[in-house]
């Protein structure tokens, strides 16, 4: 298959995401990855911050991908606080405190620690928990096990969480396509009452599961049961709520948030989100596949 340009020129894929979005089974990989996601995520409400508003987001994913890539006998590879500030920046979705208060925020909840470098111990190495390391898998082996539903995964049957080689081998490839993946997000505007926000990415994947599941497509949970499930407060559920139905991307029929009923627009845009992971995802699982072959070659 031909690849196509997607974005821009810093990343080309070599399926594209129209292609996941018109597959017959896209709908059924869809809502079994939205269930997924939301079985890794519900119940902790710490790691719910983290996944998706931008500048966080990059964040923690840019200090997955630095740390799958250091090489200990190479100083410039190591993952310090100055290199992900540099890194982060760059990206232009976060300044350097930013992104010290970002660092420190996981560290308060046990997501990174900061540790003296073995033989320089002027030198502080940032290294992710096992427990940060073990819900990217998770999360990861989600997007891959949806590629094996389209018969288009390398490791077509693959199932649960990835296996660490593979996970690490999929980080290194991450971290040359984070300005991508930066412009990926801000491709999705119609999204951003959800994106923008604390906990905004984790109530959009409860407004789609009640979307699936609700008669007649009527979701009836209100702000307080939103705010419960999320771990934020009433206000601020309200507050995306009525966004997301100001952008047309749902409805709203009584008070207190309940009666919500998604839109055709709220569809359209989560399934072009949703095909674009699913094509990034067969992007970097292609890369890291090749770099393993490579290196057993070498």
């Amino acid at each position: 298959m031909d690849q196509v340009s997607f974005v821009d020129s810093a990343l080309v894929f070599q399926v594209p995401p129209f292609e996941f979005l018109n597959a017959p089974g896209f709908a059924a990989a869809r809502d079994r990855l939205i269930a997924g996601k939301l079985a890794l995520y519900e119940g902790n409400h710490l790691f719910n911050r983290l996944i998706l508003e931008e500048g966080r987001f990059l964040c923690y994913l840019a200090a997955l991908s630095l740390h799958a890539g250091q090489d200990m006998a190479q100083s410039s590879t190591w993952l310090t606080l100055g290199r992900l500030q540099r890194e982060v920046t760059e990206l232009g979705v976060a300044s350097r405190n930013r992104v010290e208060a970002q660092v420190s925020c996981l560290r308060k909840y046990g997501f990174l620690t900061q540790q003296p470098h073995a033989s320089d111990r002027r030198v502080r190495l940032l290294v992710p928990s096992a427990a940060l390391l073990a819900r990217d898998a998770g999360i990861l082996g989600l997007l891959v096990s949806g590629l094996s539903e389209f018969g288009l995964s390398p490791t077509d049957g693959h199932k649960g969480p990835l296996a660490p080689d593979l996970h690490r081998a999929m980080r290194r490839a991450t971290l040359p396509h984070l300005p991508g993946l930066s412009r990926i997000i801000r491709r999705h505007l119609p999204l951003a009452p959800f994106f923008a926000h604390d906990c905004g990415y984790m109530i959009l994947l409860i407004l789609l599961r009640g979307g699936c599941e609700g008669r007649d497509g009527l979701i009836g949970s209100g702000y307080q049961r939103l705010a419960m499930q999320t771990g934020v407060s009433r206000t601020h559920v309200r507050r995306i709520i009525e966004a997301a139905r100001d952008a047309g991307l749902l409805t709203t029929a009584t008070r207190g948030g309940h009666d919500i009923r998604l839109t055709a627009n709220m569809w359209h845009a989560a399934d072009r989100w949703f095909a674009d992971m699913f094509a990034l995802t067969d992007l970097l699982l292609r890369e890291a596949l090749a770099a393993g072959r490579a290196g057993a070659s070498a």
